[in-house]
């Protein structure tokens, strides 16, 4: 079923309404548009609720229609919504329509707890537990041309018809084998990080920046939050208004007219009011105070026993991992034993409810994190476990 028209949203968001205050849960999916916008386009929307007998189910049609109903139950704490991989879909709604989802359960998070592996994508998963395979036909559809097939409507559905199977299996398994907390923790940095605000200050953290001093980060920093101010107004990325190599190339020189910016290389011919905001720009870092200037990376190479320790952090928590049936890259990623041994090199200066350091918080510190640390203060060794033949920490005070 495809809905285009108002009055078939609303009476379809009653139905669904009755269903989840009858205790069903509801899931969703999107289909949507990326390249050359600066936010996703949501292109399609489609919407499950599973009854005792059939199920309601939509794809929705969002170009001219007010989702006002159908977000406030979203929204809604009270009802369980199941995603796939749902960090995209829950951005979308946020960033397009200022509208939280809560109460969300990720099969793909659920999943990474349970051993099925980083990541899984969610024709596998249907696979693995349903015994179903899914066609991946439509897989590159541009779902922004109208009108939709037949066929791309079912495929659409596809992707939310298997999620409640999905859903009881594995909220049945994470509560047989006490995760279900878990990955609820999980779920609830997900829904956070997709309503977190966009500091434009420190978009210029992700280009690379190796080799400037401070001055020049200061004026890439000033250009690069203007190149998100253009590019969000304009719906375009960032990298169209101006290209990353010449934003540093700018920086390095610091023009101060329209026609030495546009003798920059690599700077696209932009109009003259772009070219005017990047030079009040460039001027505005460089009457700032050196005091606010970003700190360049001093080019001393990192302490040599760092990689020695991440080594050995990454012994134990690929072992546990396998263990527990977790997925090690969920885990213990690299980045986190790097800040770990980085944080207790350093004695501990951060505190250790930093968010660089939540291996040590949740279910991370209770699995893995709080073991680590007693290696790295000498109160644990690393054995090998004879049932197991797996590498396993083992207490000084255990040992013979």
């Amino acid at each position: 079923m495809l809905i285009s028209k108002q009055s078939q949203l609303d009476s379809f968001v009653t139905n669904l309404r009755q269903a989840t205050q009858n205790g069903a849960p509801l899931t969703f999916d999107t289909e949507f548009l990326s390249e050359k916008r600066y936010y996703a386009r949501l292109c399609l929307f489609q919407v499950l609720a599973p009854l005792e007998e059939g199920v309601i189910e939509a794809a929705i049609d969002p170009f001219d229609l007010d989702l006002t109903p159908l977000l406030q139950l979203i929204a809604d704490e009270t009802v369980v919504k199941i995603v796939h991989s749902g960090s995209s879909d829950l951005q979308i709604l946020w960033q397009s329509f200022d509208a939280p989802a809560k109460n969300v359960f990720d099969t793909q998070i659920a999943a990474a707890f349970l051993g099925y592996g980083h990541q899984i994508g969610y024709a596998d998963l249907v696979r693995k537990i349903t015994a179903t395979n899914l066609s991946k036909t439509m897989q590159y559809t541009d779902w922004s041309v109208r009108p939709l097939s037949e066929e791309q409507i079912e495929y659409a559905l596809a992707d939310v018809r298997y999620l409640p199977p999905l859903y009881f299996h594995l909220k049945a398994e994470l509560e047989r084998r006490g995760r279900l907390d878990w990955a609820i923790t999980e779920f609830e940095r997900g829904q956070t990080r997709a309503v977190r605000v966009q500091n434009d200050d420190e978009s210029y953290k992700r280009l690379n920046l190796s080799g400037l001093g401070r001055k020049q980060l200061a004026v890439v920093r000033e250009i690069a939050k203007v190149r998100e101010e253009l590019g969000r107004a304009s719906d375009k990325p960032p990298s169209f208004i101006l290209p990353d190599l010449a934003l540093l190339q700018m920086a390095r020189q610091q023009p101060k007219t329209v026609a030495d910016l546009r003798a920059v290389r690599g700077v696209p011919g932009i109009p003259d009011a772009q070219a005017k905001r990047f030079l009040s720009a460039i001027q505005t870092a460089l009457e700032s105070d050196p005091q606010s200037w970003p700190v360049a990376h001093s080019g001393e190479r990192p302490d040599p026993r760092l990689e020695s320790i991440v080594a050995l952090l990454g012994v134990v928590a690929g072992a546990r991992a396998t263990a527990q049936e977790v997925s090690r890259n969920y885990l213990a990623p690299r980045d986190a034993l790097f800040n770990l041994a980085k944080w207790w090199l350093d004695g501990r200066e951060q505190s250790a409810s930093d968010e660089e350091l939540l291996i040590l918080e949740d279910w991370r510190g209770e699995i893995l994190g709080r073991d680590l640390l007693k290696l790295l203060d000498g109160d644990a060794v690393i054995a090998l476990d004879k049932a197991t033949g797996l590498p396993e920490l083992r207490r000084l005070k255990d040992e013979g």
